[in-house]
């Protein structure tokens, strides 16, 4: 796991490709549109390469999450995700373990950390929770929503406080309405390691400036 782990950028392939990209081709007149996933593929590291431009080596690693998808396009994704970047697979352990991945992240309802480590023991494993206690067998840990956040509109956000709940020797993620440097660095503040970003990862050109607010953050901790 890398030492100075400070964003997780989750993947949304609808804000890092072209939407006529993503809608494909047909492969004759009046058939149906195919999606070049090559291409796709391409185009989704060109974007995280734009957002891990100037980041430490270490401090991004990215969640792909690209639920609707079937393994084989997702294997493509992640494969083209590694070139730039340690890389997580959002449920799909058997994506994973296919591509030499960094680590899964197991949603709140998914396979138990447990389970994951017996299958994968190699693989960091991360998790994601809403309430205490956390899970503290994990080794990286999401908590939220921190703020309000437009992906889970109907979600109570837990606050800042939360962030100072114990979990154990886990990296804590914030996660929920990070959509500014300064919440990042307030998320650290509060007792976050790191925080995970989907819409702000791709709608702007680089991270450094999150992962320097967290830098920030840490050291205005209170100790």
């Amino acid at each position: 796991m890398p030492t100075a782990l400070r964003v997780v950028a989750i993947t949304d392939r609808r804000l890092m490709v072209a939407p006529e990209l993503l809608a494909g081709q047909p492969d004759h007149p009046g058939g149906p549109a195919r999606p070049d996933w090559s291409a796709i593929a391409a185009a989704f590291g060109q974007a995280i390469a734009r957002a891990i431009a100037g980041c430490p080596d270490g401090s991004v690693i990215v969640q792909v999450r690209e639920k609707d998808l079937d393994g084989g396009p997702l294997l493509q994704l992640v494969h083209a995700a590694q070139v730039h970047a340690p890389v997580v697979v959002n449920d799909r352990l058997d994506v994973a373990l296919a591509a030499g991945a960094h680590g899964v992240h197991l949603p709140e309802r998914g396979l138990a950390v447990a389970d994951a480590r017996t299958l994968a023991p190699t693989l960091v494993v991360g998790v994601s929770r809403h309430a205490a206690p956390l899970d503290d067998d994990a080794d990286l840990i999401q908590l939220g929503p921190i703020w309000p956040t437009p992906s889970k509109p109907a979600a109570i956000p837990l606050g800042e406080t939360a962030l100072a709940w114990p979990h154990g020797a886990a990296t804590l993620i914030a996660v929920g309405g990070i959509d500014s440097p300064d919440r990042a660095l307030r998320a650290a503040a509060a007792g976050a390691d790191a925080v995970a970003i989907i819409r702000a990862a791709w709608t702007g050109l680089s991270l450094a400036a999150y992962v320097a607010a967290v830098e920030t953050g840490l050291t205005n901790r209170p100790h």
